[in-house]
């Protein structure tokens, strides 16, 4: 049967076009390459030897060197938070109190459950005459560790400072008051017990309670604790 020429142009293009539809429609979309960056690479080994110089420095006495060390020491690894702790003590001895506090706090951000960072930052603040915010961290470093010396001392002094004296002050009396050795605060810890009893009771009673600066303390003129530095302990060593 001869085909109308026409009509064979027309099928021809209507081919050609599904043809080229398909090739279009079938190709595989191109997708953007997304690479990943490589995770830093610290050099922990690197920082402990340089933490270790430091420690080394700072007992020694030569706090120049020893906080040099441990800024070189940060940047191999700045995840380890004995090295900011020890930082911070060399800060603290330097009167840098403003560096100590930020050392201190790095600490705390990269050991959620040690007391020590804490009690460190409450001890830098009560030098600076900031009791109440150095009963703040004091508190919170005994709710870490209870039975942390340094951080009862701590509490106990800076609510005697900043007038928070209350029950929970006579709880870590008690508590401090089974586990203390030092002979001037045993006999501390006796007297401030029977004047904040007498004093709540009579609160109680409703009659305002005393001022607290008529308690003898042997800590009112210097800080309850020196921090003091410590070897540090590599990650995954326990």
């Amino acid at each position: 049967m001869t085909q109308n020429p026409f009509i064979l142009s027309l099928t021809r293009a209507a081919l050609a076009g599904a043809v080229l539809l398909c090739l279009t429609g079938c190709q595989t979309p191109t997708k953007d390459i997304v690479t990943v960056p490589a995770p830093v690479a610290y050099d922990t080994a690197k920082a402990v030897k340089l933490a270790e110089q430091a420690l080394t420095a700072q007992r020694a006495g030569d706090l120049d060197q020893a906080i040099s060390l441990y800024k070189q020491s940060i940047q191999a690894n700045p995840e380890l938070s004995g090295v900011w702790t020890n930082l911070g003590v060399a800060m603290m001895t330097k009167q840098n109190f403003p560096a100590a506090a930020e050392a201190f706090k790095h600490a705390l951000d990269l050991s959620p459950t040690d007391s020590r960072p804490l009690v460190n930052l409450g001890v830098a603040y009560l030098d600076r005459g900031w009791a109440d915010q150095a009963y703040t961290y004091f508190s919170q470093a005994i709710d870490r560790d209870p039975q942390n010396i340094d951080a009862l001392r701590g509490a106990i002094t800076a609510a005697q400072r900043c007038g928070r004296e209350d029950e929970r002050t006579l709880e870590y009396i008690k508590r401090l008051q089974l586990i203390e050795t030092d002979p001037k605060w045993k006999l501390e810890l006796a007297f401030r017990r029977v004047r904040l009893e007498n004093a709540l009771k009579d609160r109680n009673k409703g009659v305002p309670m005393p001022a607290g600066t008529n308690s003898r303390t042997p800590t009112d003129s210097t800080p309850p604790v020196m921090p003091e530095p410590a070897p540090i302990t590599p990650p995954g060593s326990n």
